[in-house]
């Protein structure tokens, strides 16, 4: 099912039996553009809803399909193909996809929807990408936190970082920015006071 969770930026999931949590992916509309970010798999159901979101809006035509990271690469093929948009991801990253794309960002870019790519340095992947939405006080990351505690962010296993200790200072850049809500990739995202939430995990 495809959720409105905050004005014009709708959210679908698959539960990861695996990591016992949600895999999320978004679709925001923007003043006059819309983009997909992280898209996890979509029932049949699903994929009717998200044409028709897409065709409703379509002052707003979708732009490309965001990754944060390599590891989100999830659906991104399908949906390239379903809707003939380019999937972009970090440069740094670009290398590993399964499916190759030209279409590359760095950090610092300005992307779709007004979205500013924030590089994060030493997390599991080289490219792991922040995007913020300054006009909307929205921070949405990858694998950079997970939420496994409605409220609450973590890390994923220490087990997936070359330097874990490095891996969470890199996560200080967040704080650089104003951000109401934190949008997660993986887990239960945190729609108020998340920069409060961010804050007090990383002083721990």
């Amino acid at each position: 099912m495809i959720k409105e969770i905050l004005p014009n930026l709708y959210n679908w999931s698959e539960y990861s039996e695996e990591k016992k949590l949600d895999f999320n992916g978004y679709l925001i509309i923007g003043k006059d553009e819309s983009v997909i970010i992280d898209p996890p798999d979509l029932g049949k159901d699903d994929k009717e809803e998200l044409d028709n979101l897409i065709n409703s809006h379509s002052s707003c035509p979708l732009r490309g399909i965001l990754l944060t990271n390599v590891h989100h690469e999830r659906a991104s093929s399908l949906l390239k193909n379903r809707f003939s948009v380019p999937v972009w991801v970090n440069a740094l990253d670009k290398e590993a996809l399964e499916v190759p794309t030209d279409k590359t960002f760095k950090g610092g870019d300005n992307l779709f929807c007004g979205i500013q790519a924030i590089q994060l340095g030493h997390q599991k992947s080289p490219g792991e990408t922040a995007f913020y939405m300054t006009d909307q006080n929205i921070m949405l990351v990858g694998d950079a936190l997970i939420g496994k505690v409605p409220g609450q962010v973590n890390m994923l296993p220490s087990d997936k970082y070359q330097d874990p200790v490095k891996a969470k200072a890199g996560l200080n850049r967040l704080m650089d920015f104003e951000f109401e809500t934190l949008l997660v990739g993986d887990g239960v995202s945190i729609l108020k006071a998340a920069k409060e939430a961010v804050k007090t995990f990383l002083a721990n």
